[in-house]
């Protein structure tokens, strides 16, 4: 009787991990949105990580991190931040509110930050970031100098509307990139 018990009781455990390992080696993914203070391009931003999301990440946990704060405001407390106008569209009880960025450099520094305090105990999650096509070339080469020395690499997922300036700003932009990294790295 008491083998039978024995049996039973190893049936249990090995049924309860199996369960417990199904969960952890669930993928997680980070949809990163990055804001934008013309509100038509964040809106068409936030459509397109949706669409994404929808398409590519059914069977996956999805960690929104949602980043952008408020750019040139006297009173950054009686104004929205992008983060927060974009929380609004975005379903989802997973979602990391990054308010306090105020550029891409600073976007990227505050998800490494967050990713160093969340445990990612199987394997990294996959990191898919959304911006728009103009904003590519600049956000990759942040990206990659902000996160050289991780195991963090990054798809990308890219938007379409642009302003009429928007492709040549970033031109004058990309001569700050260096710079850009540089001054978040030293906010770690």
């Amino acid at each position: 009787m008491a083998l039978i018990y024995s049996i039973l009781a190893i049936c249990t455990l090995c049924s309860l991990f199996s369960k417990v390992v199904l969960v952890r080696q669930q993928k997680k993914v980070i949809m990163v949105v990055l804001g934008c203070s013309i509100e038509e391009i964040q809106d068409d931003r936030v459509s397109t990580a949706l669409d994404y999301n929808n398409k590519e990440n059914n069977d996956f946990e999805v960690i929104w991190f949602l980043s952008g704060g408020v750019k040139n405001a006297v009173e950054k407390k009686s104004i929205a931040t992008e983060a927060s106008k974009m929380s609004e569209k975005i379903n989802s009880h997973n979602v990391i509110l990054d308010e306090m960025a105020t550029n891409t450099a600073e976007n990227f520094l505050h998800l490494r930050e967050k990713m160093n305090e969340i445990a990612f105990i199987d394997s990294p999650p996959e990191i898919v970031i959304t911006t728009s096509e103009y904003h590519k070339e600049r956000a990759q080469v942040i990206f990659n100098g902000i996160f050289e020395t991780t195991q963090y690499h990054a798809k990308w997922n890219l938007s379409r509307k642009a302003c009429s300036s928007c492709w040549n700003d970033e031109k004058i932009h990309m001569r700050n990139v260096n710079r850009d990294v540089q001054t978040a790295l030293l906010m770690m």
